[in-house]
């Protein structure tokens, strides 16, 4: 087995198995009755949209952090985009919402919409701290592990009461509803895999190849993460809960991904010419449009259907729209394609 990690088509699966397992749990969410969310089938969609999903989403992300020798400037307007494009993709996702709103059909708040921390509003954030950290030090370790441990301890000890949420520090920290991922502590995640790529540049003569003391470290890991699943189970299946998670959960997943990474690793060396592994591979590399496409889509038919949907139907709109989404991700790859080239001739 060749346990070196194949960095970008490895990252490029767990992206793209981490924004299938978010199609899937938005449709549980948005669209399956209670029935159909609670059942055995709909326990396992909320398991597999949680550490499966956000953790290693924003954790391949933190890993080529570490990676880029990007300057700040750079740092700085990715955050920014990244941020208001999650503010954007908030407003598009509700449309449908706020026209039935603006009829009066749903008397609701609209800035609790507009402005929820979402993945995209964490990444940006993220990127742009990552950026100011960079400015003090690149590579230090005792800058990045101190905040690190800051970020999975403090997180619930410092959130906001909900009857006192700011939809505006619900991106930091916060506990209400729109808060799904504030900094605290989901940033812990970014500096996880940022500080794994500068130990590993570090002391890959030692972590690889693998000796027979990792294989029995692998294996007493595996157990405990085993023994402890029920538990983050429980924890996955409460949003509430898993948005604002303990630090006892972050200890979980860390042991989770570790052996999750070297598990897809591990399939991509076996698989990596076969069609499931490059389609996941191309997934993986267009994971920010796919995500805002079925987000777009989910979030607009979520208005007519809300909590309606059983079991069989819920699975059939995460079929359809997976498959969509992908198919309407390759039609603006493609017109993407053409513009790039029109511009090229005539520049």
């Amino acid at each position: 087995m060749n346990t070196a990690i194949s960095r970008n088509q490895t990252a490029d699966v767990l992206k793209g198995l981490a924004v299938i397992f978010m199609i899937q749990v938005h449709i549980m969410e948005q669209f399956a009755s209670i029935t159909a969310s609670t059942s055995w089938i709909g326990k396992i969609a909320y398991f597999l949209g949680g550490p499966f999903c956000a953790p290693v989403f924003i954790g391949v992300m933190g890993y080529f952090l570490a990676v880029s020798n990007q300057s700040f400037p750079y740092f700085l307007k990715r955050g920014i985009v990244l941020f208001l494009g999650g503010i954007l993709l908030n407003i598009v996702r509700s449309i449908h919402l706020f026209i039935t709103i603006i009829h009066g059909k749903y008397n609701l708040d609209t800035l609790f919409f507009i402005f929820g921390a979402d993945i995209l509003t964490l990444a940006g954030l993220s990127v742009l701290l990552i950026g100011f950290l960079r400015l003090i030090s690149k590579k230090s370790l005792f800058l990045y592990i101190p905040i690190l441990l800051l970020f999975a301890v403090s997180g619930n000890l410092i959130a906001m009461d909900k009857q006192a949420q700011n939809l505006f520090l619900n991106f930091v920290i916060g506990e209400s509803d729109p808060s799904y991922f504030p900094l605290f502590p989901w940033f812990s995640y970014v500096l996880l895999a940022y500080i794994f790529k500068l130990i590993y540049d570090k002391y890959q003569s030692f972590i690889f190849p693998f000796s027979k003391f990792h294989w029995i470290s692998v294996a007493l890991l595996s157990l405990i993460i085993l023994i402890f699943t029920p538990y983050a189970f429980s924890i996955s299946l409460n949003l509430s809960v898993y948005y604002h998670h303990s630090f006892v959960f972050f200890l979980w997943v860390i042991g989770f991904m570790l052996l999750y990474v070297l598990f897809i690793n591990y399939l991509n060396n076996k698989f990596k010419n076969t069609k499931p592994i490059r389609y996941l591979s191309w997934t993986g590399k267009n994971v920010t449009v796919i995500y805002v496409i079925q987000w777009i889509i989910i979030g607009n038919i979520a208005t007519a259907i809300y909590a309606t949907q059983n079991l069989i139907n819920s699975e059939l709109w995460f079929i359809g729209i997976t498959l969509l989404s992908c198919a309407l991700t390759f039609l603006f790859l493609k017109i993407k394609d053409y513009y790039k080239i029109k511009n090229e001739i005539f520049s």
